[in-house]
Protein backbone atom coordinates (compact mmCIF):
# COMPACT_ATOMS: atom_id res chain seq x y z
CA UNK A 1 0.00 0.00 0.00
CA UNK A 2 1.45 3.65 -1.01
CA UNK A 3 0.52 6.49 0.62
CA UNK A 4 0.53 9.91 -0.72
CA UNK A 5 0.78 12.62 1.78
CA UNK A 6 -0.57 16.10 1.02
CA UNK A 7 -0.15 19.24 3.20
CA UNK A 8 -1.37 23.06 2.34
CA UNK A 9 1.71 24.62 3.88
CA UNK A 10 0.73 28.30 5.27
CA UNK A 11 2.28 28.54 8.37
CA UNK A 12 6.02 27.88 8.72
CA UNK A 13 6.58 26.80 12.08
CA UNK A 14 3.53 24.57 12.37
CA UNK A 15 4.83 23.53 8.96
CA UNK A 16 8.03 21.96 10.63
CA UNK A 17 6.34 20.32 13.66
CA UNK A 18 4.09 18.96 11.05
CA UNK A 19 7.34 17.68 8.53
CA UNK A 20 8.93 16.50 11.88
CA UNK A 21 6.09 14.44 13.06
CA UNK A 22 6.22 12.62 9.37
CA UNK A 23 9.59 12.24 9.39
CA UNK A 24 9.53 10.28 13.27
CA UNK A 25 6.61 8.57 12.18
CA UNK A 26 8.62 5.43 11.41
CA UNK A 27 7.64 2.24 9.12
CA UNK A 28 6.18 2.00 6.65
CA UNK A 29 7.16 5.23 5.54
CA UNK A 30 4.75 7.66 2.82
CA UNK A 31 5.76 7.05 -1.01
CA UNK A 32 5.49 11.00 -1.21
CA UNK A 33 4.73 14.25 0.75
CA UNK A 34 3.06 16.72 -1.42
CA UNK A 35 3.29 20.68 -0.05
CA UNK A 36 0.97 22.83 -1.46
CA UNK A 37 2.26 26.54 -1.28
CA UNK A 38 -1.03 27.94 -1.82
CA UNK A 39 -0.67 31.96 -2.40
CA UNK A 40 1.46 31.64 0.58
CA UNK A 41 3.58 34.83 1.68
CA UNK A 42 4.94 32.52 5.57
CA UNK A 43 6.49 29.33 3.63
CA UNK A 44 8.62 28.96 0.79
CA UNK A 45 10.41 25.77 -1.35
CA UNK A 46 13.40 26.90 1.07
CA UNK A 47 11.76 26.13 4.13
CA UNK A 48 11.71 22.59 2.84
CA UNK A 49 15.02 21.87 1.84
CA UNK A 50 16.24 20.56 5.61
CA UNK A 51 13.10 17.88 4.99
CA UNK A 52 14.73 16.70 1.66
CA UNK A 53 16.49 13.24 2.49
CA UNK A 54 13.98 12.48 4.75
CA UNK A 55 11.11 13.00 3.26
CA UNK A 56 11.69 14.33 0.16
CA UNK A 57 8.96 16.78 -0.44
CA UNK A 58 7.18 17.76 -3.51
CA UNK A 59 6.80 21.53 -3.49
CA UNK A 60 3.89 22.92 -5.79
CA UNK A 61 3.77 26.58 -5.53
CA UNK A 62 0.74 28.33 -7.07
CA UNK A 63 -1.37 31.45 -7.35
CA UNK A 64 -3.64 31.72 -4.45
CA UNK A 65 -6.79 29.56 -4.93
CA UNK A 66 -9.64 28.29 -3.68
CA UNK A 67 -8.95 25.34 -1.26
CA UNK A 68 -11.10 23.06 -3.16
CA UNK A 69 -8.55 23.80 -6.49
CA UNK A 70 -5.15 23.80 -4.44
CA UNK A 71 -6.05 19.75 -3.20
CA UNK A 72 -7.22 18.88 -6.72
CA UNK A 73 -3.85 20.25 -8.06
CA UNK A 74 -2.31 17.97 -5.59
CA UNK A 75 -4.29 15.32 -6.33
CA UNK A 76 -3.38 15.23 -10.00
CA UNK A 77 0.14 15.11 -9.22
CA UNK A 78 -0.15 12.78 -6.28
CA UNK A 79 0.62 8.32 -6.96
CA UNK A 80 -0.07 7.18 -3.86
CA UNK A 81 -2.82 4.07 -3.45
CA UNK A 82 -3.91 5.94 -0.62
CA UNK A 83 -4.46 9.70 -0.11
CA UNK A 84 -3.91 11.02 2.91
CA UNK A 85 -4.08 14.52 3.84
CA UNK A 86 -3.24 16.37 6.68
CA UNK A 87 -3.69 20.15 7.99
CA UNK A 88 -0.04 21.91 8.34
CA UNK A 89 -1.15 22.47 12.35
CA UNK A 90 -1.30 18.94 12.27
CA UNK A 91 0.93 16.30 13.67
CA UNK A 92 0.75 12.40 13.10
CA UNK A 93 1.75 10.07 16.21
CA UNK A 94 4.69 7.66 15.80
CA UNK A 95 3.16 4.24 14.34
CA UNK A 96 0.63 6.13 12.53
CA UNK A 97 1.03 4.84 8.79
CA UNK A 98 0.94 1.42 10.52
CA UNK A 99 -1.91 2.04 12.04
CA UNK A 100 -3.80 3.30 8.65
CA UNK A 101 -2.07 0.36 6.66
CA UNK A 102 -4.21 -2.10 9.41
CA UNK A 103 -7.11 -0.14 9.05
CA UNK A 104 -7.23 0.11 4.78
CA UNK A 105 -6.46 -3.88 5.08
CA UNK A 106 -9.16 -4.72 7.46
CA UNK A 107 -11.91 -2.52 6.03
CA UNK A 108 -11.81 -3.13 2.23
CA UNK A 109 -14.80 -1.69 2.01
CA UNK A 110 -13.87 1.83 3.57
CA UNK A 111 -13.68 4.08 0.93
CA UNK A 112 -12.66 7.18 3.46
CA UNK A 113 -10.73 6.60 6.67
CA UNK A 114 -9.87 9.09 9.45
CA UNK A 115 -9.59 9.70 13.49
CA UNK A 116 -9.59 12.56 15.82
CA UNK A 117 -7.78 15.45 15.92
CA UNK A 118 -7.15 15.91 19.38
CA UNK A 119 -5.79 19.02 21.30
CA UNK A 120 -2.40 18.91 22.22
CA UNK A 121 -1.18 18.43 25.83
CA UNK A 122 0.95 21.07 25.62
CA UNK A 123 -1.87 23.67 24.08
CA UNK A 124 -2.13 27.01 25.91
CA UNK A 125 -5.11 27.67 28.36
CA UNK A 126 -7.00 29.29 25.13
CA UNK A 127 -6.24 26.39 23.04
CA UNK A 128 -7.70 23.76 25.77
CA UNK A 129 -10.86 25.93 26.18
CA UNK A 130 -11.42 25.99 22.15
CA UNK A 131 -10.37 22.02 22.22
CA UNK A 132 -13.16 21.74 25.12
CA UNK A 133 -16.02 23.60 23.09
CA UNK A 134 -15.56 21.76 20.11
CA UNK A 135 -14.91 18.25 21.23
CA UNK A 136 -18.76 19.03 23.39
CA UNK A 137 -22.18 17.83 22.99
CA UNK A 138 -23.15 21.79 23.42
CA UNK A 139 -20.57 23.03 21.61
CA UNK A 140 -20.75 21.07 18.14
CA UNK A 141 -23.25 18.79 18.55
CA UNK A 142 -22.48 15.73 16.37
CA UNK A 143 -19.74 17.29 15.45
CA UNK A 144 -17.65 16.36 18.41
CA UNK A 145 -16.94 13.07 17.33
CA UNK A 146 -14.43 15.14 15.25
CA UNK A 147 -12.45 15.79 18.04
CA UNK A 148 -13.18 13.67 20.70
CA UNK A 149 -13.40 10.57 18.45
CA UNK A 150 -14.84 7.21 19.25
CA UNK A 151 -13.85 4.34 21.74
CA UNK A 152 -14.04 2.08 19.09
CA UNK A 153 -14.24 1.57 14.78
CA UNK A 154 -17.45 3.53 13.61
CA UNK A 155 -18.99 3.60 10.42
CA UNK A 156 -19.89 7.65 10.17
CA UNK A 157 -20.04 10.06 7.52
CA UNK A 158 -18.44 13.57 7.60
CA UNK A 159 -19.80 14.65 11.02
CA UNK A 160 -16.97 12.24 12.48
CA UNK A 161 -14.20 13.26 9.65
CA UNK A 162 -11.96 16.02 9.03
CA UNK A 163 -9.66 16.97 6.56
CA UNK A 164 -7.03 17.71 8.62
CA UNK A 165 -7.04 13.68 9.00
CA UNK A 166 -8.59 12.10 6.25
CA UNK A 167 -7.56 9.21 4.06
CA UNK A 168 -9.34 8.60 0.53
CA UNK A 169 -8.31 5.28 -1.60
CA UNK A 170 -7.80 7.30 -5.16
CA UNK A 171 -9.68 4.34 -6.93
CA UNK A 172 -12.71 5.45 -5.66
CA UNK A 173 -12.12 9.44 -6.90
CA UNK A 174 -10.96 7.64 -9.89
CA UNK A 175 -14.24 5.41 -10.46
CA UNK A 176 -16.62 8.16 -9.37
CA UNK A 177 -15.11 10.79 -11.51
CA UNK A 178 -15.07 12.96 -7.92
CA UNK A 179 -13.04 16.01 -6.82
CA UNK A 180 -13.07 18.16 -4.44
CA UNK A 181 -16.06 21.46 -4.97
CA UNK A 182 -13.97 24.09 -6.28
CA UNK A 183 -16.79 26.57 -5.35
CA UNK A 184 -16.41 26.53 -1.55
CA UNK A 185 -14.45 28.89 1.31
CA UNK A 186 -14.61 26.07 3.52
CA UNK A 187 -15.78 22.71 3.94
CA UNK A 188 -15.03 21.29 0.60
CA UNK A 189 -14.27 17.46 1.76
CA UNK A 190 -17.48 17.62 3.74
CA UNK A 191 -19.54 17.78 0.05
CA UNK A 192 -16.93 15.10 -1.28
CA UNK A 193 -17.72 13.12 1.66
CA UNK A 194 -21.86 13.38 0.80
CA UNK A 195 -21.19 13.05 -2.64
CA UNK A 196 -19.82 9.66 -1.61
CA UNK A 197 -22.43 8.73 0.59
CA UNK A 198 -25.17 9.46 -2.06
CA UNK A 199 -22.95 6.70 -4.74
CA UNK A 200 -22.96 4.30 -1.36
CA UNK A 201 -19.25 4.73 -0.66
CA UNK A 202 -17.96 3.92 2.97
CA UNK A 203 -16.23 6.33 5.61
CA UNK A 204 -15.35 5.07 8.93
CA UNK A 205 -13.50 6.88 12.04
CA UNK A 206 -11.30 4.78 13.90
CA UNK A 207 -9.72 5.85 17.43
CA UNK A 208 -6.27 4.36 16.26
CA UNK A 209 -6.10 7.27 13.30
CA UNK A 210 -5.96 9.92 15.85
CA UNK A 211 -3.93 13.51 15.07
CA UNK A 212 -3.06 16.15 17.04
CA UNK A 213 -3.80 19.27 16.21
CA UNK A 214 -3.27 22.60 17.13
CA UNK A 215 -6.11 24.67 18.28
CA UNK A 216 -6.46 28.35 17.08
CA UNK A 217 -4.37 30.48 20.11
CA UNK A 218 -6.62 33.41 20.26
CA UNK A 219 -10.08 34.47 20.25
CA UNK A 220 -9.83 36.29 17.53
CA UNK A 221 -8.71 33.25 14.84
CA UNK A 222 -10.80 30.82 17.14
CA UNK A 223 -13.96 33.06 16.34
CA UNK A 224 -13.17 33.50 12.50
CA UNK A 225 -12.46 29.80 12.03
CA UNK A 226 -15.98 29.32 13.40
CA UNK A 227 -17.94 32.25 11.46
CA UNK A 228 -15.65 30.32 8.28
CA UNK A 229 -16.87 26.90 9.17
CA UNK A 230 -20.31 28.14 9.09
CA UNK A 231 -19.83 29.87 5.70
CA UNK A 232 -18.47 26.76 4.33
CA UNK A 233 -21.61 25.00 5.95
CA UNK A 234 -24.37 27.63 4.39
CA UNK A 235 -22.40 27.41 0.49
CA UNK A 236 -22.55 23.82 1.06
CA UNK A 237 -26.30 23.94 1.60
CA UNK A 238 -26.76 25.68 -1.53
CA UNK A 239 -25.02 23.28 -3.60
CA UNK A 240 -27.02 20.37 -2.12
CA UNK A 241 -29.81 21.50 -0.12
CA UNK A 242 -30.35 17.84 0.83
CA UNK A 243 -27.45 17.67 3.21
CA UNK A 244 -28.53 20.17 5.36
CA UNK A 245 -29.22 18.32 8.40
CA UNK A 246 -31.12 20.38 11.75
CA UNK A 247 -27.86 20.20 13.66
CA UNK A 248 -26.35 22.55 10.38
CA UNK A 249 -28.55 24.83 11.17
CA UNK A 250 -29.43 24.80 15.04
CA UNK A 251 -27.26 27.85 15.97
CA UNK A 252 -28.37 30.22 13.33
CA UNK A 253 -31.94 29.01 14.44
CA UNK A 254 -31.50 29.34 18.29
CA UNK A 255 -30.07 32.96 17.41
CA UNK A 256 -33.11 33.85 15.14
CA UNK A 257 -35.49 32.48 17.91
CA UNK A 258 -33.63 34.63 20.95
CA UNK A 259 -33.71 38.06 18.93
CA UNK A 260 -37.86 37.52 17.84
CA UNK A 261 -38.42 36.02 21.42
CA UNK A 262 -37.19 39.03 22.63
CA UNK A 263 -38.98 41.65 20.90
CA UNK A 264 -41.91 39.52 20.42
CA UNK A 265 -42.44 37.47 23.76
CA UNK A 266 -40.26 38.27 26.59
CA UNK A 267 -41.38 35.39 28.84
CA UNK A 268 -40.24 32.81 26.05
CA UNK A 269 -36.83 34.75 25.39
CA UNK A 270 -36.09 34.05 29.39
CA UNK A 271 -36.94 30.76 29.17
CA UNK A 272 -34.74 29.85 26.02
CA UNK A 273 -32.09 32.19 27.55
CA UNK A 274 -32.05 29.57 31.18
CA UNK A 275 -32.55 26.90 29.06
CA UNK A 276 -29.15 27.68 26.74
CA UNK A 277 -27.35 29.04 29.76
CA UNK A 278 -27.89 25.71 32.03
CA UNK A 279 -26.55 23.62 29.26
CA UNK A 280 -24.05 25.80 28.16
CA UNK A 281 -22.55 26.09 32.34
CA UNK A 282 -23.70 22.12 31.99
CA UNK A 283 -20.89 21.67 29.42
CA UNK A 284 -18.54 23.81 30.83
CA UNK A 285 -18.27 22.15 34.17
CA UNK A 286 -18.38 18.62 32.63
CA UNK A 287 -15.23 19.38 29.82
CA UNK A 288 -13.07 18.98 32.85
CA UNK A 289 -9.68 20.55 33.74
CA UNK A 290 -9.33 23.76 36.64
CA UNK A 291 -11.97 26.05 37.54
CA UNK A 292 -10.70 28.41 35.51
CA UNK A 293 -10.86 26.28 32.11
CA UNK A 294 -14.13 25.36 32.50
CA UNK A 295 -15.31 29.00 32.94
CA UNK A 296 -13.38 29.66 30.03
CA UNK A 297 -15.39 26.64 27.99
CA UNK A 298 -18.42 28.12 29.23
CA UNK A 299 -17.50 31.22 28.41
CA UNK A 300 -16.81 30.61 24.92
CA UNK A 301 -19.42 28.45 23.76
CA UNK A 302 -21.83 31.06 23.11
CA UNK A 303 -19.61 33.67 21.10
CA UNK A 304 -18.71 30.24 19.01
CA UNK A 305 -22.24 29.47 18.24
CA UNK A 306 -22.97 32.91 17.22
CA UNK A 307 -20.12 33.57 15.12
CA UNK A 308 -21.09 30.26 12.78
CA UNK A 309 -24.47 31.39 12.48
CA UNK A 310 -23.61 34.42 11.46
CA UNK A 311 -21.30 32.66 9.08
CA UNK A 312 -24.06 30.10 8.09
CA UNK A 313 -26.39 32.73 7.38
CA UNK A 314 -23.75 34.73 4.95
CA UNK A 315 -23.03 31.35 2.98
CA UNK A 316 -26.57 30.45 3.11
CA UNK A 317 -27.37 34.39 1.18
CA UNK A 318 -24.39 33.67 -1.29
CA UNK A 319 -21.33 35.43 0.39
CA UNK A 320 -17.89 34.63 -0.26
CA UNK A 321 -15.16 34.95 1.64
Amino acid sequence: MSVSVVILGTRRAALRRCLDSLAAAGEPAPAEVIVVLNGTWDVTPADLEPYRRSLAPTVLAMPAAPLGRARNAALRLARGEILFFLDDDARVPPGFFASLADKVRAYPDAAVLGGPNLTPEDSGRFQRWAGGVLASAVGAGPMRRRYAGFARDVWTDDSALMLCNLAVRRSVLVEERLAFPEDLDRNEENLLLERLRRRGRAALHSPALAVRHDRRAGPRAFLRQCALSGLGRGQMTRSLPASLRPVHAAPAAMAVAFAASAVWAPGLAVLLSGGYAAAVLASGWTSGGAVLDRAGVAALTPAAHLAYAAGFLAGLAGARQ
